[in-house]
């Protein structure tokens, strides 16, 4: 269904229903625009959303789908020069070109990313960031991000119906290692869950270098209770870095990701002295006091 072709660029397909634009919130903190529009038999409704104090640009979508043989992008024409995009995967992020000056970049006319694609120059940088679209195509200083397909093989009512997703337009000034794009991805895929309860407030868990992400936490496989923790470097920096954990903790191990035990790490008032290699992954098991 996924198998798209190199000619579907040359095959754009033109749309002149009207735009309805209208102001759906507007406070200090917070302006919402929402977009109505028809998209030949499919109907699209989009909040464009803008924080008071954020550089993100959130698009929430609803779109009932009736199409069949189209697919649906959104591009983003920004003023970045690089040569390459940065595409997040998994426990890390890739360079790939943005040009197709070589037969087999011609050939990764669209590749996949996870949380968010992004172009950088020395000082600023812009990123394209989603919640569930995971194919993109970046040409020049165009960021094509793959919305909807709709395939009649080997389903033909794939993608059909209603549809909702949201991505965003992040933007920032300084460095990457300096930018918040690895933060923001996570925000617009894991939003604050708020419950009500009476625990007070407390950090469990803290990291003093925000390249290092706590990623997982879990009880182990094995059935003893004991937590387990991953953490990987996201920005491709050698980094030092302290965790604190106010858990009362007996002990603390590094493991392989099968946890099984590889060494003893120092443990002193609730501190853990970490070194990353650029992109490492490490796994921590946490014995609790019971």
């Amino acid at each position: 269904a996924w198998d798209i072709d190199s000619m579907t660029e040359q095959l754009l397909m033109s749309t002149d229903e009207p735009v309805k634009l209208e102001i759906a919130q507007s406070t200090p903190e917070i302006v919402q625009v929402k977009l109505t529009r028809k998209l030949h038999q499919s109907t699209l409704t989009q909040l464009i959303s803008l924080q008071k104090n954020k550089r993100r640009i959130d698009f929430a979508t609803t779109i009932d789908w009736q199409e069949r043989h189209k697919l649906l992008k959104v591009a983003f024409p920004v003023n970045i020069h690089a040569n390459e995009a940065l595409h997040e995967i998994q426990f890390g992020h890739i360079h790939r070109p943005n040009h197709r000056s070589r037969p087999f970049d011609a050939d990764r006319f669209e590749v996949c990313n996870h949380k968010w694609t992004a172009l950088v120059e020395e000082s600023r940088g812009v990123a394209i960031l989603n919640d569930s679209k995971y194919g993109i195509n970046i040409l020049g200083n165009s960021m094509n991000l793959t919305l909807l397909k709709s395939a009649l093989a080997p389903d033909p009512v794939a993608d059909r119906g209603i549809q909702t997703f949201t991505y965003a337009l992040y933007y920032w000034t300084g460095s990457f290692g300096e930018s918040g794009v690895v933060r923001e991805g996570y925000e617009l895929n894991c939003p604050l869950i708020r419950l009500p309860g009476a625990a007070g407030e407390a950090s469990i868990f803290n990291l003093d270098a925000t390249n290092i992400i706590l990623e997982t936490v879990k009880l182990a496989e094995d059935g003893s209770n004991d937590l387990i923790l991953r953490l990987y470097e996201a920005k491709r920096n050698l980094t030092h870095c302290i965790l604190s954990i106010s858990l009362p903790v007996n002990k603390v191990s590094q493991t392989d990701m099968l946890e099984r035990f590889q060494s003893e790490l120092p443990f002193n008032k609730g501190k853990i002295e970490l070194e990353f290699r650029p992109f490492e992954i490490k796994t921590l098991r946490l014995s609790i006091e019971r």
